[in-house]
């Protein structure tokens, strides 16, 4: 994957509020699809397992998988176009497609292009030799030589915070050639996205001798999530992308999806047994077949929380709904060794859009100022027990 910050998604709405919140976004996304029947989308096929061609040469993968289901929804042809991932902004602005499938957020990369809302996240660790005892830092890598793929959020980072500082940053086309380079010893780590690392090295027999190292790297210059890029005079094609996602997340598909390609997370270099960290159920949902938050490795998703009191008592406006969620999430996320400066994503459910500014002006201020957590917020008739909002969130824990 070219471009990262958390993974193992897991969207645990309750099925009745899946079900309303499909049906309140199919007609808007109908009515916008009309105008188009083809959506283009530009993409490297070989990056496993998120995009690369099967021996049959027909594209798989999770992008390819959740590009497809957006096209379903939106009632529109899907058609993939093989680019290079080093020039893909170039060619989107040129037209050569529509969509760059996928990209991560960041604020240098808003100036040119906008982005969809955030389809999944996944996290960043630098790989090295076992026993290396390298960290993500410019003090710990000084005279080392570091390797990135070319064009992603990493290779940015990493050129900002490091090179400057003397480490060595090598830039690479492919990942192929990036880890020829790491084995052959020519470059003594390399910056990656967990999943795509995994797979092309670490679970393989020659990676046996390559682990993480140090912790997840987390900086707002490698984004928040993973997103689609659009072109920034497309309002109604982002409209038409941010209501599929929303569709496809509310009736199941999305999570049918993206679980079975991010499942687990790597555990912090160092910690002994699987390289792959375990889960933790924390607290339960009283009668209803959930768990309040469940723990994977350093990160922390929490179920869907609704206003109310502990005697079941809603404020009356959005606003005090709103606040009595956030110190709600607070408070779990205290008792779990995060906090709300830590939260990286949270998805807002509204029983009406209007209540958008309302719920805005309280949750702005539960955060640092520049640091908000990504978010996706959407409308969905006949919440639980007649709430106004509904909000998870997922945090990092340290």
């Amino acid at each position: 994957m070219k471009n990262s910050m958390n993974t193992n998604i897991s969207y645990p709405y309750l099925a009745f509020v899946a079900l309303f919140s499909t049906l309140s976004v199919l007609n808007n996304t109908s009515a916008l699809a009309q105008s188009r029947d083809e959506i283009r989308f530009g993409v490297e096929a070989e990056v496993p397992p998120f995009e690369s061609r099967n021996a049959d040469g027909e594209l798989v993968g999770l992008n390819i998988e959740l590009g497809n289901a957006l096209c379903e929804e939106m009632r529109v042809r899907c058609t993939w176009v093989d680019q290079p991932y080093a020039t893909n902004i170039a060619a989107l602005q040129e037209g050569r497609f529509d969509v760059i499938m996928p990209m991560t957020p960041t604020d240098a990369r808003r100036q040119i292009i906008d982005f969809t809302d955030v389809m999944y996240e996944l996290s960043s660790r630098l790989v090295a030799r076992k026993g290396s005892n390298l960290s993500p830092t410019a003090a710990s890598l000084k005279g080392k030589r570091i390797g990135v793929l070319s064009g992603t959020s990493r290779a940015a980072f990493a050129k900002a915070k490091w090179e400057s500082e003397g480490v060595e940053i090598v830039s690479f086309g492919l990942n192929a050639e990036l880890i020829e380079s790491l084995l052959a010893g020519d470059i003594d780590a390399t910056l990656q996205d967990t999943i795509e690392i995994s797979g092309a090295l670490l679970d393989k027999p020659e990676g046996s001798d390559f682990d993480f190292t140090g912790e997840v790297v987390a900086d707002p210059a490698l984004g928040s999530g993973i997103a689609m890029a659009i072109r920034q005079d497309e309002p109604e094609l982002k409209a038409m992308l941010n209501r599929a996602l929303a569709a496809i997340k509310a009736n199941g598909k999305h999570e049918a999806i993206v679980s079975r390609y991010l499942t687990s997370d790597p555990s912090p270099a160092g910690e002994a047994g699987s390289d792959r960290a375990s889960l933790e159920y924390i607290g339960n949902g009283g009668n209803l077949p959930f768990s309040q938050a469940v723990r994977v490795g350093n990160m922390l998703y929490l179920s869907g929380v609704l206003g109310d009191d502990a005697n079941g008592v809603f404020p009356e406006t959005t606003a005090g709904q709103t606040a009595a969620i956030m110190d709600n999430i607070g408070a779990t996320l205290e008792r779990n060794g995060s906090s709300l400066d830590e939260v990286v994503r949270c998805n807002v459910i509204l029983a009406d859009i209007a209540d958008f500014q309302e719920m805005n002006r309280v949750y702005a201020g539960y955060f640092p100022e520049g640091r908000f957590p990504a978010r996706t917020t959407f409308e969905a008739s006949n919440l639980v027990a007649g709430g106004k909002i509904e909000i998870e969130c997922t945090a990092y824990v340290r």
